[in-house]
């Protein structure tokens, strides 16, 4: 079966582990590695956690992963110099924000931030965006969280543009800005692919390169497909990438089929959710060549 991607989330892991593992990544076939995004952990967070069900599945049979969770000594490195680190690390693997929270920042920032990371490893890096759920650290930024979708559709065009290289000018309803151009740029054009499962999220998946899905069960997917590509026809667009990390492992036949119902990647959470918030790096090769025996090598023959 040709054409699936496999990544590895390296969320929460312990960074000076993190050269090895994306070498042994490369080495043992996957794809790349997905890198999270927070700026910080507030001592008391109101905001409601949208993947309910992965918490309660968390502390029901996994309690000490589940409470480690928020801790706040958990690593969350920034996604651009991770990538921009680890690319040369290694030779092909590739780097996706899985997902980062494009509205919690201004458009010149992260165009910079992308930019220089893409044109440091060679076009191997991916914008996974969402829109955020914090508004604790939305509020620390000093941005908008009620507009943050509306501002994030916007903050794309932006990027993209800026990304392109040559003078760009933008007058929108949240940024208005004469010619400017950013320098340098990436040879290639940079992969946006956008995250959520509303109806406003997954258009927003539809109008870009692909979708990202985080934490969803098996029986789930099959329908967010469906719902994927009815947006994606709607917007004239043929099939595109759609990435998903499963709360329980798929088998096989799971992955065949929602591999002919448009998934393209599968994402392996985080050590954490397999309940080892820490563990060596023998450890964690161990399960990288465990999990490329079991999916990687029988999916792509």
């Amino acid at each position: 079966m040709l054409g699936v991607e496999f990544w590895q989330t390296i969320a929460f892991t312990e960074p000076d582990q993190l050269p090895e593992i994306a070498r042994v990544a490369e080495a043992v076939g996957f794809t790349g590695l997905t890198i999270d995004d927070h700026l910080v952990t507030p001592a008391s967070i109101a905001s409601e956690y949208p993947y309910p069900e992965t918490m309660a599945r968390l502390m029901a049979e996994l309690p000490d992963a589940g409470a480690s969770l928020w801790d706040p000594a958990l690593p969350h490195l920034d996604p651009w110099c991770l990538a921009s680190a680890l690319a040369m690390a290694t030779s092909q693997l590739q780097f996706m924000t899985y997902v980062y929270i494009l509205p919690l920042r201004d458009p010149f920032s992260v165009a910079k931030a992308v930019s220089s990371a893409a044109v440091l490893s060679g076009n191997r890096v991916h914008l996974g965006v969402g829109v955020g759920w914090m508004a604790e650290e939305f509020a620390l930024t000093g941005q908008d969280f009620a507009a943050r979708g509306r501002r994030a559709d916007e903050m794309i065009d932006v990027i993209r543009a800026l990304l392109g290289g040559g003078m760009v000018e933008h007058h929108g309803a949240f940024y208005d800005f004469p010619p400017v151009q950013m320098a340098p740029v990436p040879t290639a054009p940079v992969p946006v692919l956008a995250g959520g499962h509303s109806g406003r999220a997954l258009q927003r998946a539809a109008r870009q390169d692909g979708w990202v899905g985080i934490n969803y069960d098996v029986a789930q997917v099959g329908p967010l497909l469906a719902r994927l590509a009815t947006a994606r026809s709607s917007e004239g667009r043929g099939p595109h990438r759609a990435v998903v990390a499963f709360n329980t492992a798929p088998s096989l036949d799971d992955i065949k089929r929602l591999r002919d119902l448009g998934l393209s990647g599968v994402v392996n959470p985080p050590w954490l959710f397999h309940g080892t918030p820490r563990s060596s790096i023998d450890h964690k090769r161990a399960t990288l060549e465990e999990y490329a025996r079991r999916y990687i090598e029988p999916l792509q023959r």
